[in-house]
Formats: C-alpha cells, sequence, structure tokens
C-alpha cells in the first residue's frame, strides 16, 4: 500500500480482529485513514505506546515502547531517558503512514503521552480519567462529570469531553505546558472537592480494593511516561467502540451509551457535528494557582 509516498506491506489484511462483529485488519487500516485528520492533530509530538493485539481483541495483547528494530528508516522516534533502561526511543506518530503502520501491527488503540516535545515534562492537558468501580457504571461516571464541569465552569475553564470507549469518562481541559506536578495538585484538588460532594459515590482512592461500588476520579493518570487513548481511537472491546467526543449536552443525555459509538457508526455522526476537539489545539489556558 503506497501511502504519502511511503511504501507500507500490509500483512493479514483478511485478519479478523473483532470477531464479534467480522471486523478485518483492513477494515480497521481503512477506519483510521479515514479518521486521520481527527487523530493526527492529537498524536503529533506525542511519544506513542505500542498496544499490539496480534490475534485480536479475544487474544493477547502487550505493551511496547521502544521502537521496533525492523521499523522503517523514515517511522519518527525521540529518544527519552529511562531509569532502567538508559534510554527508550518512543515512536512520533505524526503522519498517515506512522499511523497506518501502528495500525497493521494490530495497534487497536492510540496511546500516547499527555505532553508534546520538546516539552516532555510540561502537558498540554489537565485530564479527568472517570473510571466506574465495582457495581457502578456510565451513568455514575457521568454524574461524577457534571459535578467536575460545575466546578471548571467556577474557574472559567473550557473543558471538553468523551467516552473512553469502555464505561468511563475522559474531561480534558487544554492548558499551557505546566509541569505535571502542578497539573496533578490542581486535578487532585477538583477531585477532592467531588469526593467530599458525595464520599458515597466517588472517590480519589487508588487502591481498587478500597473503593468498593464507588467510581474512581483518577488525578494521577496525568504523568510523565503514562498515556491516554486519543479521541476517535478504537479500543479493544468486543463491539469495536470509540473513544468518542461528546457535547456537554449530549453527555448529560441518559440516552447517551458509549456503546453507541463504533468503528461502524460514528461517521455520519462527525459528517454532522464535526471534530467537536479541534478547538483544543489552539487553547492554551493557565490553571488557577500556577
Amino acid at each position: 500500500m503506497l501511502i504519502e509516498g511511503r511504501e507500507i506491506r500490509i500483512t493479514n489484511p483478511n485478519k479478523v480482529l473483532f470477531p464479534k462483529h467480522g471486523i478485518t485488519k483492513a477494515e480497521l487500516i481503512e477506519y483510521y485513514i479515514r479518521m486521520s485528520g481527527f487523530i493526527l492533530p492529537w498524536l503529533r509530538d506525542r511519544p506513542f505506546t505500542m498496544v499490539p493485539y496480534p490475534d485480536g481483541v479475544e487474544g493477547k495483547s502487550f505493551y511496547q515502547k521502544q521502537r521496533p528494530e525492523d521499523a522503517p528508516s523514515w517511522l519518527r522516534s525521540i529518544s527519552i531517558t529511562s531509569e532502567t533502561r538508559g534510554h527508550i526511543d518512543w515512536i512520533l506518530v505524526n503522519d498517515l503512514p506512522s499511523l497506518v503502520y501502528m495500525v497493521n501491527r494490530a495497534c487497536i488503540e492510540m496511546h500516547a503521552w499527555f505532553s508534546r516535545a520538546p516539552w516532555l515534562e510540561a502537558p498540554d492537558m489537565a485530564v479527568f480519567d472517570i473510571d466506574p468501580s465495582g457495581n457502578t457504571g456510565f451513568a455514575d461516571a457521568v454524574a461524577a462529570s457534571r459535578l467536575i464541569k460545575i466546578i471548571l465552569d467556577e474557574y472559567k475553564l473550557s473543558a471538553y469531553v468523551k467516552t473512553s470507549g469502555m464505561l468511563g469518562v475522559h474531561i480534558i481541559v487544554p492548558i499551557r505546558p505546566t509541569p505535571f506536578n502542578k497539573v496533578r495538585g490542581f486535578l487532585q484538588k477538583v477531585c477532592l472537592l467531588v469526593e467530599e460532594a458525595d464520599p458515597s459515590r466517588f472517590t480519589a482512592e487508588r487502591m481498587l480494593d478500597k473503593r468498593g461500588d464507588r467510581v474512581y476520579l483518577d488525578a494521577l493518570q496525568d504523568a510523565r511516561g503514562k498515556t491516554i487513548p486519543t479521541p476517535y481511537s478504537v479500543r479493544a472491546h468486543p463491539d469495536a467502540t470509540v473513544s468518542m467526543p461528546l457535547e456537554w449536552d449530549e453527555l448529560f443525555n441518559e440516552d447517551t451509551t458509549p456503546g453507541q459509538f463504533t468503528v461502524r457508526t460514528i461517521e455520519k455522526r462527525i459528517e454532522e457535528k464535526g471534530d467537536l476537539f479541534a478547538p483544543i489545539y489552539g487553547m492554551k489556558q493557565k490553571l488557577p494557582g500556577v
């Protein structure tokens, strides 16, 4: 396959990655090609973590940070110091050939850092990762999101929301590059306010066995080396769900469910609404107290 002048050998295009719906690697590649204009602005200059599913979503996956030895010479990377390995050559998915190369390696999900090169110690987004635990679900994550939105409005901060693609919610506050510790301090402050509002339903407790049936408000994921799925990333879910940007009113609509946004269902919606995350890339807000 020739993509923007780069030759990419597509292997096993008929390999079924999502058996429940018969979605093949070829179909997944075509999806990412069509969605590349929405995904690449987010990925650009962010170190990328590979999570291949060589046998599809019903098989095992593994994490790979190091640039593959057999990667083509044009695939860009950035060398980052590692305490355990000296350094790691992290891939940068800055163009369509690189994106297709990743999908061909059965990277179903697109995972990237919270910061961009060269400001790797200073993320350009503060992210609330709202994760249902125990017997809680998407509706409970939405309830937590509603409280966070009220607090962010009080701070006069613009925030954007997307489904995680599973049962959670991601709230993104675009900011000027700010040190990780200061970003986490702000996130923790807001999460603790939400927890205090209803400690029986929401918690910032990291230990899974101590959360019980409460929604986990994760303020610590926004850290060096950790990643978040991009907007419009497919998730390794049997239904090929997508991490979908929403309008706030849509999130708060009780008829909205994460399962309605899949590889095969979202494009008509995008034709109607465009890229809801487009404003993020030119927005550099200052966090309160930073």
